[in-house]
């Protein structure tokens, strides 16, 4: 009973793996792009104010891809608990985060595997499973009468 819960998690948990290091991958891309663009680019605006706001159009967009190479390593770890049936809160947070667009460049694809997880996650047996608890008292065999 135990392995066919764990069973339903490992696809979801998969997808957010992947997703994690996509992510991750994409984040680390866009971050030397982006300083790259920063540090080289010349502006085409002859407008000083023009120029400040495409600068910070600039630092803004690393701030955010800062922040979700932050993420990444929690989505994948979380994803990696799940898998494996422990840390209930963490393998929640992960789903959570992917579906965030904010946090994951990724979100497209974030958004149908973090649902899925969570549909998964509150499911009854398989909060059982994260509580440490399972139904192998139902499967146990019945004990002989009391008369032999």
């Amino acid at each position: 009973m135990q392995n066919e819960t764990l069973s339903k998690l490992k696809v979801p948990a998969i997808g957010l793996i992947i997703t994690g290091i996509i992510n991750f991958l994409w984040g680390i891309l866009s971050v030397v792009t982006n300083i790259y663009l920063f540090v080289t680019k010349q502006s085409h605006f002859a407008n000083p104010l023009q120029n400040s706001a495409e600068q910070l159009g600039v630092i803004i967009g690393i701030a955010i891809t800062v922040l979700s190479l932050a993420v990444s390593p929690i989505i994948i770890y979380g994803a990696i608990q799940m898998m494996k049936g422990n840390k209930y809160g963490l393998a929640k947070t992960s789903a959570i985060l992917a579906i965030v667009p904010v946090t994951s460049c990724c979100f497209l694809a974030g958004i149908p595997l973090g649902i899925w997880a969570l549909v998964v996650l509150n499911q009854p047996d398989v909060e059982m499973i994260f509580k440490g608890e399972s139904n192998n008292r139902n499967l146990e065999p019945p004990l002989p009468p009391q008369n032999w």
